[in-house]
């Protein structure tokens, strides 16, 4: 993949996991019937309109302190993320033989490591708009996904897929797919790779190492 191309998968990334942090804006109670296809389409468009509507009024701040960002996304983004499933997609069959501590530490050095990697790129967010276009079923039947088209800027209009799931009777995000990549594919294939080799409690290591650096 060329570096172009990674830019632009690393920021739409940003831009769609952030729209779909933000629905701590929006409460998901506001729609009727919490898990049906017209309340996950509802959550999505509101919520990326949110996002870029809160970025925009709080850019002189987060351009003097990108921790005001950090903060944003922390408390924004988290609670509206299926973290477990993310966590357990995420490493795929290690997930079942880790032990119950590494399970905790990894998931909780991912979700830092998704606010810090994110953090960044979301405050470049420019005139960029979020359509959403309809739902399709998802792999089981406590998911759905909910099909977009980023428009904007120099990037040119990009399919987007939102992967929710039903969490306590209301959707949570726990993947994206950009123009057919999945971001769990693409930690997964990385991930894989350093448990491999070194260990998953190596791989919880690194990844504190750089959340903390």
């Amino acid at each position: 993949m060329n570096t172009m191309n990674w830019r632009r998968r690393l920021f739409l990334n940003a831009i769609l996991l952030g729209g779909l942090g933000l629905s701590g804006l929006v409460p998901v109670s506001a729609f009727a019937g919490n898990l049906t296809n017209e309340a996950a389409m509802n959550l999505v468009q509101s919520t990326a309109d949110q996002v870029i509507h809160e970025i925009a009024k709080n850019q002189a701040e987060v351009e003097k302190d990108p921790s005001v960002l950090l903060d944003i996304v922390d408390k924004t983004l988290l609670p509206e993320v299926d973290s477990e499933r993310m966590s357990r997609l995420v490493l795929g069959r290690y997930w079942r033989t880790a032990s119950a501590s590494q399970k905790a530490a990894f998931t909780e050095q991912f979700k830092r490591l998704l606010v810090r990697t994110y953090a960044g790129p979301l405050s470049k967010l420019g005139n960029q708009t979020i359509k959403v276009t309809g739902t399709k079923p998802g792999a089981d039947k406590d998911e759905i996904e909910v099909l977009s088209v980023v428009s904007g800027g120099d990037m040119g209009p990009v399919p987007v897929d939102y992967r929710l799931a039903a969490v306590d009777g209301n959707w949570k995000a726990y993947d994206v797919v950009i123009d057919g990549i999945s971001l769990i594919n693409n930690y997964r294939s990385s991930f894989a790779q350093v448990v491999q080799q070194k260990g998953l409690d190596s791989l919880i290591s690194t990844l504190k190492t750089q959340n903390n650096g």
